[in-house]
């Protein structure tokens, strides 16, 4: 891609949180253990060494399932001392919640100077059927490179051939085992990258002239919520009082039921931000068509377009970290890193 130059040797940190990517199997009892020592993926992968000069540090040794919010505020911390002198960062995660982290590091650091490059595995590193290894060879080959963007680097297909390159606000986890279990939604992929390690780019942002920012909080209490036929009204009532924001992954075009609106509508009305997005995934919440969603908009509930649910509730829990009420609600549907299309994708 024009304008993004691959430098050699560049320096690259690999910061450690994680997941069956540090991990290997203890064949006594048959669990999934983690290494205890980043350096450990070093020594497996010595190629890495070939790509850049590697550092390594482990910033969490926790299962993904295990990450909190304020894990997000600390790793942020470490990719933003680093990347402000240039060095380029692979954070290694779990799967199950990557889309999760990916997402929330992509709002609180802001313009970044230097590729953030996340990457896991499904399978752990010691088994014949890996991704460890091709995972992270394409990871630090990509954080070797220059732009300006958080994104996520895992196979694209069952075979062990080519990796593609994620936006870090637009994927989503779509199996539970497969090697090309990411893909991204409502979104083309940024590029390709081959055996040889050669990237074909397609679309990425640059390092642009705005300065770089670190923000350093989330609002800890909003919350995410599925929408299903019969939920107890207590449900929604019991997660408003216990938040100030409220992501729902709504039906179809964005739909609850109507039993709901009363609740909705005294929340609101106290300060409560609540966005409305799809179970579908794919295509755009649109309450304009139906009574039902007229009837949201009418209580204050903001559509939130072709956001993923999980991309939403991290978003929601930075602004309402970082801003008053009424710019959070005006920053909630603005496209702030990729992560809204300014038009409906079939």
């Amino acid at each position: 891609m024009d304008g993004i130059n691959e430098r050699k040797r560049k320096n690259v940190a690999i910061l450690g949180t994680g997941g069956t990517i540090a991990s290997y199997v203890d064949y006594e009892t048959g669990a999934v253990r983690p290494l205890n020592d980043a350096q450990e993926i070093l020594y497996a992968q010595p190629e890495l060494a070939e790509l850049a000069e590697i550092e390594t540090e482990i910033v969490f040794n926790i299962f993904s399932e295990d990450m909190e919010r304020s894990n997000w505020v600390v790793l942020a911390k470490k990719v933003y001392d680093k990347i402000r002198k240039g060095t380029g960062v692979v954070v290694t995660h779990g799967t199950d919640t990557l889309s999760f982290t990916s997402s929330a590091l992509s709002f609180l650091i802001e313009n970044p100077k230097a590729p953030v490059v996340f990457t896991a595995s499904q399978r752990s590193s010691d088994r014949p059927s890996s991704d460890a290894f091709f995972n992270l060879l394409g990871a630090v080959k990509v954080a070797s490179s220059d732009f300006g963007q958080v994104v996520v680097v895992m196979h694209e297909g069952i075979s062990d051939d080519i990796l593609a390159i994620h936006s870090g606000v637009r994927l989503r986890k779509m199996h539970t085992s497969r090697r090309d279990a990411f893909k991204s939604v409502n979104s083309d992929i940024l590029g390709r990258i081959n055996r040889n390690l050669d990237i074909e780019w397609s679309n990425l942002r640059k390092v642009g002239e705005q300065p770089m920012k670190l923000y350093e909080r989330v609002n800890e209490k909003v919350a995410l919520l599925y929408f299903y036929p019969g939920m107890q009204l207590e449900i929604l009532e019991h997660t408003l009082e216990l938040n100030d924001g409220l992501i729902i992954a709504g039906t179809g075009l964005g739909h609850i039921s109507n039993r709901f609106l009363g609740v909705l509508r005294n929340s609101i009305s106290e300060g409560k931000v609540v966005g409305m997005t799809s179970q579908c995934l794919y295509g755009s919440v649109n309450l304009n068509v139906y009574s039902t969603g007229r009837n949201l908009l009418n209580v204050g509930v903001i559509p939130l377009g072709d956001m993923l649910p999980e991309v939403a509730y991290t978003k929601l829990s930075f602004l309402m970290g970082n801003f008053k009420t009424d710019e959070v609600k005006k920053l909630l549907v603005e496209n702030l890193r990729g992560e809204l299309s300014a038009r409906r994708r079939s």
